[in-house]
């Protein structure tokens, strides 16, 4: 859980689940489908996307987003020993610190090593919270960081272990903090909300179909 730190080089700050407003409905969004590891997100169609790998270097990585102004999302899909069974979970009277004990782990192994490779000042962690469901462990991580100039960088995760899988998958956004791009700032909510993963029917992960897909869609 360590290795894709040094690749988040800029970096959300604003709480989750926030209301899109009328004029971000207008916008025309993509939804990104990943049946291999089985998730996906929508984007503004106006984005860039890359599907990657592009070759051996940075491997974990699945896909790439970048926004005009140089905002970026990217998703991380890491093997590990099998996540537990979603009736083992559930039955584990100490599912809570289960989990806790993971949002303290990627808290001190990832961000706070993100804060190093960027040359922050000075780092905030914000939220930290449990989102678990009836798909995966997941939870959510915020953090703020200080630079000497410029805007503050903003680095968030939704952090998922999807029951009995191999592996982990992260979805990171970075930002630049801008108070008074409203707008934007409500577009990049709306991308990072619209995370989800797919019913097991749409996961194929362990068979040979294609890696990934995208197809158009709106917003709602």
């Amino acid at each position: 859980m360590t290795r894709w730190a040094v690749l988040v080089l800029m970096g959300f700050f604003l709480p989750r689940f926030v209301a899109v407003s009328a004029a971000q409905e207008q916008l025309k969004f993509e939804k990104y489908r990943d049946p291999e590891y089985g998730y996906a997100f929508q984007y503004p169609a106006d984005w860039d996307l890359r599907k990657l790998p592009e070759g051996p270097a940075n491997d974990e990585v699945r896909v790439l987003v970048q926004t005009p102004g140089g905002n970026s999302f990217m998703v991380i899909v890491e093997d590990q020993e099998p996540n537990p069974s979603k009736a083992e979970f559930q039955s584990d009277p100490n599912r809570k610190a289960r989990v806790d004990k993971l949002i303290q782990q990627t808290t001190q192994q990832i961000y706070r090593r993100v804060a190093g490779n960027l040359g922050a000042v000075d780092s905030k962690i914000g939220e930290r919270t449990d989102l678990s469901n009836d798909a995966a462990m997941q939870f959510y991580v915020s953090t703020l960081h200080k630079m000497k100039a410029g805007a503050p960088v903003i680095v968030a995760g939704i952090h998922s272990y999807p029951f009995s899988k191999s592996y982990s998958i992260s979805f990171i956004m970075t930002a630049f903090f801008e108070r008074g791009a409203e707008k934007d700032n409500a577009t990049m909510r709306a991308v990072f909300n619209s995370f989800q993963l797919l019913d097991k029917s749409e996961n194929s992960h362990g068979g040979s179909g294609p890696a990934d897909q995208s197809s158009k869609d709106k917003s709602k």
